[in-house]
């Protein structure tokens, strides 16, 4: 029998998502269904959405409004926040769902550490997915909850990053 895994990718170092999407690659190469739910991010332009949108097999949910303001009591806060719990509600759908055997959660640590969502359904929600189903999360600043309740945890550690040289966002790479 196949068990429940539950992946974490966080840390400030580069390459969370990308790993996360070479897993859900990994998923679709043996014929599984999935489901991405993005948290906070919106730009519809970048690589992967452009791809694994488009892909059968992968329903791809978009949930974010973009960076966020630098002041948490701001007003605009507000927009993050209800964006966040729309995506919280398809994660957990997603999540109680075989119709979906793999489940990306992106950036939900990220919602998560700012206060966007709360953890307590979620967590409720990993601890209940069927036998069978990976669950990969993503984000920054994971909470200790989150990482407890993960079967696997890594810390992505920044050594460098081009951004410190001066060098742009580039396609392929971080886009």
């Amino acid at each position: 029998m196949k068990k429940r895994r539950i992946l974490l990718f966080t840390g400030n170092g580069k390459g969370k998502s990308t790993a996360a999407f070479g897993m859900l690659s990994r998923a679709l190469g043996h014929g599984m269904r999935a489901a991405v739910i993005q948290f906070v991010k919106s730009d519809d332009a970048v690589g992967e959405q452009r791809f694994f949108s488009v892909v059968d097999g992968v329903d791809w949910k978009q949930f974010g409004k973009g960076f966020l303001p630098r002041d948490p009591e701001s007003p605009a806060m507000e927009a993050h926040r209800a964006a966040a719990r729309e995506g919280l509600d398809a994660a957990l759908a997603a999540l109680s769902s075989s119709d979906y055997q793999f489940v990306l959660l992106d950036e939900v640590c990220f919602a998560l550490g700012h206060r966007l969502i709360p953890a307590e359904p979620l967590l409720e929600a990993l601890g209940s997915c069927e036998d069978g189903k990976i669950v990969v999360l993503t984000g920054r600043n994971a909470p200790e909850a989150l990482i407890a309740a993960a079967d696997t945890v890594t810390e992505m550690r920044l050594v460098k990053h081009g951004y410190e040289q001066g060098i742009p966002a580039q396609q392929g790479v971080e886009n």
